[in-house]
């Protein structure tokens, strides 16, 4: 048991994967990356409305997702990521419309091959009460206009495209009755799993 040369800790906005991915990284010493978010000069605006701006979000997001995960990884420790860089096709397609969608794929399928895969991807599910309690506690001004629809979307989105990920190691963890953060019994089972050896394909588990 250990971590995997590089694990990808996904989920939706709330779902706790960036805060999941640090205590991890602390705990076994391994190289960090987290999405870079605030840095993009459109999201603001998009999650009030997502009918502003949407191709400026997804092709920025595109650009700087590509950037960190082009960059050589340290082959002397694992590395754990907070997002995949197929989160903007999956995103994409929820936002943009179809003639968007075929620029923004254009510029996609030019970088996914220079980029390195996870070796496990991890999607942390939640429902759309507990991530928005999430969000309000943590108080970030850029999310507060967050829908439920919108959460409830975006979760539907990654759920039918990971399920045709059957080719890879993919894990999809229902974690909206648990406190990995408080509870460091729900942390330890959580990482257990994360840290275990599981078959190529998708495996649906709940804590």
């Amino acid at each position: 048991m250990g971590l995997k040369n590089f694990t990808v800790i996904e989920g939706n906005i709330g779902s706790g994967k960036t805060t999941l991915c640090k205590m991890i990284s602390q705990e076994f010493g391994s190289n960090l990356i987290l999405e870079e978010f605030e840095e993009n000069p459109f999201l603001k605006e998009f999650l009030k409305d997502q009918k502003i701006n949407p191709l400026g979000v997804e092709l920025q997001f595109l650009i700087d997702r590509f950037h960190q995960l082009k960059q050589p990884f340290n082959n002397n420790n694992p590395t754990i990521a907070d997002y995949f860089i197929e989160k903007s096709l999956i995103f994409s397609k929820n936002n943009l419309s179809e003639i968007e969608k075929k620029l923004f794929d254009s510029y996609y399928s030019e970088l996914f091959d220079k980029i390195t895969k996870p070796d496990l991807l991890v999607y942390l599910s939640v429902n759309s009460t507990r991530l928005l309690k999430n969000i309000a506690k943590r108080g970030r001004e850029i999310e507060q206009d967050v829908t439920q629809e919108y959460l409830e979307s975006i979760h539907d989105s990654y759920i039918n495209y990971l399920t045709t990920k059957t080719e890879e190691k993919v894990l999809i963890i229902e974690v909206s009755d648990i406190d990995f953060v408080q509870n460091k019994n729900h942390y330890n089972k959580l990482k257990e799993i994360i840290t275990g050896e599981h078959p190529k394909g998708i495996s649906y588990l709940t804590i």
